[in-house]
């Protein structure tokens, strides 16, 4: 008697409502808790946030129970099974990585490199991306540049369901819902590798939700959203594998857009406002949504709603065949996330618009002035005195945008060499009654005699980071002085 594949998603599920309040005793009872702070966490009391080993464990027991118990009335392949074991390997490393982050917190950049190493096991175990189509027909092979292609996939998905873990039952939800549609995708193409996997995928996370919705009792932590991330993204690799009629990569991109998008839109927003990519900011697409006074539980459904919407398209895309009805579905989409982004503002264009063209500026600037500054260092050391020198670079500092220079001798007490003062600004500064935000940078200027200490103060106001484009060529213009006094 052939085994029933639905065995496996009742497994998972099963094991997963079993082991969720063993795994949440336990993480409070070592402290692997989240604590609320009203600000991106939302929750109103400390829970536990070491979900992820309970849906690891209630995906990996079915596929063990499977594979040594039921060879005989498979529904595997068992050339396939050195795929699955690469899933169960590069699942287990996100796990651990994961957990070591909630336990102590590590800094992104070696999460970065850990995931890196797990897209590289993934990689390895022939889960790998070496080509790719498009639903209008033709397809890129990639060839050397399949192992990069396929690390920016797994990376990407393990990021963007980390960072779109917001809410109670969001990233399990939304990961619910990719599963079921990678399923029906399976299903179609007759992958039996795909049903195999996110059966067992579907069936844990399922019973997960039932803990995590709203009121959630327990969280995914790192160690959940970093295994769905990954998960996803190798169940993306093979349910779309070895067939031509469906898009590599494509269908499955569309599932997962609403992370995606809310990704790239906190890199645009951070980025236009000068922010470093990893600062948290407290502006994600749900709490955008929560700002116009929709309740967290409200907004994941609405959530949910969308990603559903992304689904159905995906798998309209995926068995239509003409492509006029292909490009509608894809004008469709876009024109939800333009209008989304409309309404809940995700991302300020116009700011990255404006970031986009003061770089232009900027960049510009720092290229004449490059030209400037080479041409007035070498004017400054033809010449025999300081004094000359000074002369010579002195004519750049109002370009520079500075407010005024000085060489200082630095002995006891101090004592000024050569002084520059802006008349412009000072001038700017005595009408407004208050200067511009300012910044000052020492440099220590070379002499022959060892005993002496000269440094070169400047003061400056304005734009910081005209500023920081200003002090590598300040340190050159600087250096014609060198030696001379």
């Amino acid at each position: 008697m052939r085994f029933s594949s639905f065995i496996l998603f009742v497994e998972a599920m099963v094991l997963c409502l079993f082991l969720t309040p063993l795994v949440r005793a336990i993480g409070i009872r070592f402290g692997v808790i989240d604590q609320p702070d009203q600000y991106r966490k939302l929750h109103k009391k400390p829970v536990a946030r070491c979900g992820g080993i309970s849906v690891f464990l209630s995906f990996l027991i079915p596929i063990c129970l499977f594979i040594f118990f039921v060879q005989k009335d498979s529904i595997l392949n068992p050339d396939d099974y050195y795929r699955v074991w690469i899933i169960v390997i590069g699942g287990a490393t996100s796990v651990l990585m994961g957990l070591a982050d909630d336990i102590w917190d590590l800094r992104a950049r070696w999460k970065l490199v850990f995931q890196f190493l797990i897209a590289t096991i993934a990689y390895s175990g022939d889960l790998r991306i070496d080509s790719l189509s498009n639903p209008f027909g033709g397809t890129i092979f990639l060839g050397p540049f399949g192992f990069p292609v396929t690390v920016f996939w797994f990376m990407l998905c393990m990021n963007a369901i980390n960072l779109f873990d917001g809410l109670d039952g969001l990233a399990a939800g939304i990961s619910l819902f990719v599963s079921l549609t990678l399923l029906a995708v399976s299903m179609i193409l007759r992958n039996d590798i795909g049903i195999f996997v996110s059966l067992c995928l579907s069936g844990a996370v399922l019973g997960f939700l039932v803990f995590n919705f709203n009121p959630a009792s327990i969280f995914l932590g790192d160690s959940g959203s970093m295994f769905l991330g990954f998960s996803i993204a190798a169940l993306s690799v093979i349910s779309s594998a070895k067939t031509e009629t469906v898009t590599a990569l494509f269908v499955p991109a569309i599932t997962l857009l609403l992370p995606f998008f809310d990704l790239a839109s906190a890199a645009l927003r951070r980025w236009s406002k000068y922010l470093p990519i990893t600062m948290p900011d407290g502006k994600h697409l749900h709490h955008r949504i929560m700002s116009y006074g929709f309740s967290a539980r409200r907004t994941v459904v609405i959530l949910y709603g969308a990603c559903i919407l992304l689904c159905a398209g995906a798998i309209l895309l995926l068995i239509s065949s003409r492509s006029t009805t292909n490009s509608l579905i894809l004008i469709g989409i876009a024109l939800m996330f333009i209008f989304g982004n409309q309404v809940f503002k995700v991302f300020d264009v116009t700011e990255v618009k404006e970031r986009i063209s003061h770089d232009h500026k900027l960049h510009s600037w720092s290229k004449q002035m490059a030209i400037k500054t080479a041409t007035a260092t070498t004017s400054a050391r033809m010449q025999k005195d300081f004094d000359a020198a000074w002369d010579h670079i002195s004519t750049l500092f109002p370009e520079f945008e500075l407010n005024q220079v000085s060489i200082i001798d630095q002995k006891a007490p101090p004592i000024v060499i050569k002084a520059w003062k802006s008349e412009e600004i000072s001038h700017k500064i005595h009408q407004n009654g208050k200067s511009n935000p300012s910044w000052s940078v020492k440099f220590p200027v070379k002499t022959k005699d060892p005993n002496l200490k000269y440094v070169m103060k400047v003061a400056g106001s304005g734009s910081i980071l005209r500023m920081k484009a200003a002090l590598s060529l300040l340190e050159t213009l600087k250096s014609s002085l060198d030696d001379l006094k």
